[in-house]
């Protein structure tokens, strides 16, 4: 009776060793699922609308309005992929984003303080590593896209009047009136017949008015 009592003990005790053990190692693997889910949403994918005919700053015939605009540096660039199998070249880049100009909750899609932004439009985009840039993204079927390379402006970090002069095209809920003085420079970073376009619409609209 008592080496009964003795093997019982023995297996209800190695029972529970074991069902003690799965648990751990069950808690262990969602653990890491978990840091790997954590991992990836301190990164904002960007999906690249390469078949849009413009991109930059200043879009649309009377300005496309802005989904998420911010400021960063340039944290990483990958070697360009040759896909036969889409219509541009494929090259992923990491920006680490430090500042916030705009952002928009779309109806698919929200920026959650994100450290990184990733997308892969960075071919002909002229960037490296370390490179201060401002980046400005729209929205497209409820989602955030960003449509080419010129939507990543290379700045002279935080004090360049580009920042001064978006900031100030943004609080005006981007009426191109209020940077019209800015032409020149917007012509000297390549955009300013795209800005010219955008004020001729507003000015056409605010005459109809």
């Amino acid at each position: 009776m008592n080496r009964k009592k003795s093997i019982l003990i023995f297996l209800t005790v190695l029972m529970s060793t074991y069902l003690l053990s799965g648990q751990n190692d069950t808690e262990i693997q969602t653990n890491e699922r978990e840091i790997v889910v954590n991992s990836n949403s301190d990164t904002l994918s960007v999906g690249y609308t390469y078949w849009w005919p413009y991109s930059g700053p200043f879009i649309g015939a009377c300005g496309n309005k802005y989904a998420l605009v911010f400021l960063g540096v340039v944290a990483e660039i990958n070697t360009p992929v040759i896909d036969t199998t889409v219509s541009y070249i494929p090259q992923t880049g990491v920006i680490e984003i430090t500042q916030i100009l705009k952002k928009e909750n779309l109806e698919n899609e929200k920026y959650n303080n994100q450290k990184y932004f990733s997308s892969d439009c960075f071919n002909g985009a002229k960037l490296k590593k370390g490179d201060s840039v401002m980046v400005f993204c729209y929205e497209y079927e409820g989602y955030y896209s960003i449509p080419g390379p010129m939507s990543i402006l290379k700045i002279k970090g935080e004090n360049d009047p580009a920042i001064r002069s978006i900031k100030k095209y943004i609080k005006s809920d981007q009426n191109p009136i209020v940077i019209k003085n800015d032409i020149t420079l917007w012509k000297k970073k390549g955009f300013g017949n795209a800005l010219k376009q955008i004020i001729e619409c507003q000015e056409t609209i605010d005459i109809k008015d």
